[in-house]
Order: structure tokens, then C-alpha cells, then sequence
């Protein structure tokens, strides 16, 4: 069963208390709403505890370095969502603990955002492969994300924006190569007629991310 499909059944059934007598440190370093509220839901409806730290009581890489922060939440916690500035914070935290550490967002990717769309689509069409979804906007962290779960699904991708804000060269290969395995179509356009022709599902985004402008 895939990830969405269980993600599916989950929603549907009675909750499985898979995190109880789990502590969970959710590490947000950048403020949210969405995110930070979704993951204390889903932890609580799971059992397990949130313990919150906003960016000021860390001070992440400033007041202590992030290797101090891992190792320390390593001995206290059973895992680490972090919402970060620096896609390099993110990679310190995990290379420095033994426990699973969760992408809440960061300034390359935001997993967790391109799996629950994803879950929507399959919500709302009743599959994935096979489903045109074309993103129009700034090449960010979402649309990196977008097109790598987008083509492990099976599902071709488009995206519309200038030259200057495609997405990044390592991201698209990636994306790319899996989509070739996947017999998927992957398109960068800057004609955003062009890249929705045809989709089942069109993406925007704020055209500068948070904290960008």
C-alpha cells in the first residue's frame, strides 16, 4: 500500500496510537500556522506529546550550534521536526542524532506540503498516475517538492515561471531521472498557457516566498 493510500485509510478509520508514550520535538525556527497546527493534531490524535521550541528559545546555529541541539534532543525526545531558514540546519541536526528527523520546510524542500496535495488529489480524483498537475510560480522549496512527489507517483509535471526562478539544476535532474523510470512527462515552460494545457490540476503559489521579498 502507498503512502497515500494508507494516509487515506487513516483519515477514514479510527486513528492508530502508534506515537503513544512518544515525545516529539517540533523545532520551528520559522513561525507557521498550518504546519505547526497540523503536526501537534496529528501527533496528539496519535498519542504522542509535542513539546513545541519556537526559533528564540533555540536560537539555532547562533546561541547553540545545531550539532549541540541534536545531541542533546537525542537523549530526550524520540523525534525531531524541524521547520528551518537554512536547508544545511536541517542536514546538521540529522547527521548529529540517532533519532528520525522530520522536514517541516525548509528553504529547498517542504515534503510534508507536496504529500498532503497529494493526498488531496487522490482525495478528490481517486488516483495519481496518470494526472496532469501543473505548477505556476516561483521554482521554491513547494515546487521542488511538488515535482520529486509528482513523479514518484507517477504523475506528470509542469511548471511555469521565468528562467531566472526555475527550479534548482539538482532537483530537476532528480525529478527527471525518476520521472523517466516512471514514463512521465516533466516540463519547464515560461508560457504559463503552456504549462496548464491539458492538467488535471493547476498549482499557485505567492509569487515570492515567505521571507524572500
Amino acid at each position: 500500500m502507498s503512502l497515500i493510500e494508507k494516509s487515506a485509510r487513516m483519515k477514514r478509520e479510527v486513528t492508530p496510537q502508534i506515537l503513544k508514550g512518544k515525545n516529539i520535538a517540533l523545532l520551528f525556527e520559522k513561525p507557521s500556522l498550518r504546519t505547526r497546527v497540523s503536526f501537534e493534531v496529528g501527533i496528539t490524535q496519535m498519542g504522542g506529546n509535542c513539546i513545541f521550541m519556537g526559533g528564540a528559545e533555540i536560537g539555532l546555529g547562533v546561541r547553540e550550534p545545531e550539532s549541540d541541539v541534536a545531541k542533546v534532543l537525542d537523549r530526550w525526545v524520540d523525534c525531531i521536526v524541524a521547520r528551518v531558514f537554512s536547508h544545511s540546519s536541517l542536514a546538521l541536526l540529522a547527521s548529529n542524532c540517532s533519532i528520525p528527523v522530520v522536514n517541516a520546510l525548509s528553504d529547498r524542500a517542504h515534503p510534508c506540503q507536496a504529500i498532503a496535495d497529494c493526498l488531496t488529489i487522490y482525495e478528490q480524483k481517486g488516483k495519481l498516475e496518470g494526472l496532469k498537475l501543473a505548477f505556476v510560480g516561483d521554482g521554491n522549496n513547494v515546487a521542488s517538492s511538488l515535482a520529486l512527489a509528482c513523479s514518484h507517483a507517477g504523475m506528470h509535471f509542469s511548471i511555469a515561471s521565468p528562467a531566472s526562478y526555475k527550479l534548482p539544476n539538482d532537483i530537476w535532474e532528480s525529478a527527471s531521472k525518476i520521472s523517466y523510470k516512471k514514463r512521465t512527462n516533466l516540463l519547464w515552460t515560461s508560457d504559463p498557457k503552456e504549462a496548464v494545457d491539458n492538467a488535471d490540476i493547476i498549482y499557485t503559489d505567492v509569487w515570492v516566498s515567505m521571507g524572500d521579498e
